[in-house]
């Protein structure tokens, strides 16, 4: 098992993670800012149901972004002790890409549903 292959790549996504949750809190600001303008103009329950996605995501970036550092971390132990003994590590490797790869699709769309409804609001606003 190329140990070294699997930290760089295990380091590619905490950074990725790390822009993410910098998204997270640009969108959170966005949504505090224009949030009682949404409700008088939007649906109540569309919003409330976007707000509940966009926690989950929230929860979600922070607990993979926990656990993906835990994995570069083991990662680097397995490294540094040349030990081929880690099949939990690879295990793991595999279902971090998967959540990775599910969280990824789950902020892309949320975040493309608060930019729309936001943006209508801004655009109604201005007129």
């Amino acid at each position: 098992m190329d140990w070294q292959k699997l930290y760089w790549e295990a380091d590619n996504w905490v950074n990725h993670l790390t822009f993410y949750e910098d998204e997270l809190q640009f969108l959170q600001k966005l949504l505090d800012r224009y949030f009682e303008d949404l409700v008088q103009y939007q649906n109540l329950d569309e919003i409330r149901e976007e707000v509940m996605r966009f926690q989950d995501l929230k929860y979600t970036c922070s607990k993979l972004l926990a656990n993906t550092r835990e994995h570069r971390h083991q990662l680097a132990l397995a490294i540094n002790e040349k030990d081929t003994e880690h099949g939990f590590t690879q295990q793991t490797h595999l279902g971090l890409q998967e959540k990775l790869q599910d969280f990824t699709l789950g902020f892309n769309t949320t975040k493309k549903e608060i930019q729309y409804i936001t943006k209508e609001l801004v655009e109604s606003l201005k007129q």
